[in-house]
């Protein structure tokens, strides 16, 4: 059975070339949020036709779909974190992190893995998403604030221009440990 369940780990890195994921500069976000974790890929919408002398639906079209959306909340409020989702101002000891002065869409490849299940996980791949950020969650002592971000996926083109694909997943065995 191919099931997923549970999120491991969230990478993003900076987008790969000609459309295609990339293979090193890869940041693993830590710490997420216990059921922040979201994403949506939605069905092809369709354009029903109906004509005059006909009962019924006569023909049925695609028409536009929304991208694929993700979202999720990290609970580590690293200086790192926030410049590598923020792309904000940040001190030359790493200390202290400024905010932006105009607020962007960042576009970074990013990758969701699962936990493991009967032996695979799934891995999610979006090689270019077009990324927004905000701190979310209560400021007090019996909750964590968190950096959150949600994203678009878009599509990417190739070397020629040409559209290619815009997500894709797949299963990976889990290896384990020697010994």
């Amino acid at each position: 059975m191919a099931a997923v369940t549970g999120v491991e780990s969230i990478e993003l890195a900076p987008i790969g070339l000609n459309g295609a994921m990339p293979t090193t500069g890869w940041k693993k976000i830590v710490d997420i949020e216990m059921d922040s974790v979201n994403m949506t890929i939605p069905p092809l919408e369709k354009v029903r036709f109906r004509v005059e002398d006909k009962s019924g639906v006569r023909w049925v079209l695609p028409g536009e779909t929304d991208p694929p959306t993700f979202a999720a909340n990290s609970l580590d409020m690293s200086i790192d974190n926030a410049n590598l989702l923020f792309k904000g101002e940040v001190t030359t000891a790493a200390t202290e992190f400024k905010a932006p002065v105009n607020d962007e869409i960042h576009y970074l490849a990013i990758r969701f893995t699962s936990k493991p299940f009967e032996g695979k996980k799934f891995v999610l791949e979006i090689p270019v998403a077009a990324i927004s950020t905000g701190i979310v969650n209560n400021f007090t002592k019996s909750g964590f604030v968190a950096l959150s971000l949600s994203g678009d996926a878009t599509t990417p083109s190739d070397a020629t221009g040409a559209a290619v694909p815009a997500f894709g997943f797949k299963y990976v065995d889990v290896v384990l440990p020697e010994g």
